[in-house]
């Protein structure tokens, strides 16, 4: 009798472990494959060949959202409004989803100091939203306050207050509120603090952190959006408080050209920066250190000139990042002025809107 009892127990126990899963050479379950990141964009009216249009009705396939400059907030609240409906008919029929791009104009912070102000401004755009059935609105409020200290942090708590405040409004109408804002590291803080990232994040569905314009028309030639300075303001906003999940990297698709060595450069559309590269022969150039092209020529006059941009080669190495944080996507600034292979990069890594599997980063 003394010899059974131990047999019994190890029938006993090894009963209990095989339904815990202890079984040998059992196979694990595959992780759930992750839903194709978001591809948003800017949406701007314009005649000629950098109006907008011409990308959505190309690359609606691929895109999810656009962003569309229609509605601009005026100093007491009021919108000065031009949507396009030709673009509202044609995002949804492709089941794009719309949400305006809200701006002020002229750039001043009354509308968040003054309540009566901001409480029209946000009864309007509610108003533009539901009239229109759009999905929700994108804030981005980029101005110089009244005070005249063009320093932007005398507004932070008014920028918290105004998003709170839309966002209550939004979710009882099942809206989502997105906005737009600068990133931290390497902008001033007197434009950049004006955003309280952590008391943003409750009130906010989607961001876009406008990872661009390191270097602009007012400073010297350099990156536009250099790869470690982009990386680290990705690592600053989940620091400073907004969910991987909520965040969309804005991505650039232009570039600027500058007097070699000096500031007073302007803007140029990638598409237009590598046809006249072709045109004139010159050679396009990888910094290795900020994973950006750039090229180096002579004006008519015969003065140097140089010129970084924005290009499909940068495009892969910012969808390196989404997929290495678990970013919500790309926000691309802006429709219209992108090359034929930016869009051939982005279906080829993420697929198109209806292809919602797993995809693998090239």
């Amino acid at each position: 009798m003394g010899m059974k009892r131990p047999i019994t127990w190890l029938l006993i126990f090894g009963l209990i472990l095989v339904p815990l899963g202890c079984g040998v050479g059992k196979k694990s379950l595959p992780a759930p494959a992750r839903q194709r990141p978001g591809v948003g964009g800017f949406y701007i009216n314009e005649i000629g060949p950098n109006d907008s249009l011409p990308s959505l009705k190309l690359h609606g396939n691929i895109l999810d959202e656009i962003y569309p400059l229609w509605y601009h907030v005026r100093p007491d609240g009021s919108l000065k409004e031009e949507p396009n409906g030709e673009a509202i008919r044609l995002a949804k029929a492709s089941k794009i989803k719309i949400f305006p791009l809200i701006n002020v104009v002229p750039n001043q912070d009354n509308v968040l100091r003054n309540p009566t102000a901001r409480d029209n401004a946000i009864a309007n755009i509610v108003r533009v939203v539901k009239a229109n059935h759009y999905d929700g609105a994108n804030v981005d409020f980029e101005f110089v306050p009244t005070t005249g200290r063009k320093d932007f942090r005398v507004d932070r708590q008014e920028m918290t207050t105004f998003m709170k405040l839309l966002n209550l409004q939004f979710k009882k109408l099942g809206k989502e509120t997105h906005m737009s804002v600068l990133p931290l590291v390497g902008v001033s803080p007197e434009m950049s603090n004006v955003y309280d990232y952590r008391s943003l994040s409750p009130f906010v569905d989607k961001v876009t952190v406008m990872c661009y314009d390191h270097s602009q028309e007012g400073s010297p030639p350099g990156p536009l959006a250099p790869f470690h300075w982009v990386e680290r303001n990705i690592q600053t906003a989940i620091k400073q408080g907004f969910k991987p999940s909520q965040i969309c990297l804005g991505v650039a698709t232009y570039g600027y050209d500058w007097p070699a060595g000096k500031s007073g450069g302007f803007t140029s559309p990638s598409k237009k920066i590598l046809k006249e590269a072709a045109i004139k022969g010159q050679q396009i150039h990888w910094s290795d250190r900020h994973q950006e092209p750039y090229y180096i020529y002579r004006d008519p006059n015969g003065a140097e000139r140089e010129v970084w941009f924005e290009n499909y080669e940068t495009l892969k190495t910012k969808l390196k990042l989404v997929s290495k944080y678990g970013l919500k996507g790309i926000c691309i600034w802006r429709l219209g002025y992108e090359d034929p292979k930016f869009w051939q990069t982005l279906e080829q890594t993420w697929g198109n809107h209806s292809k919602k599997s797993s995809s693998t980063t090239r």
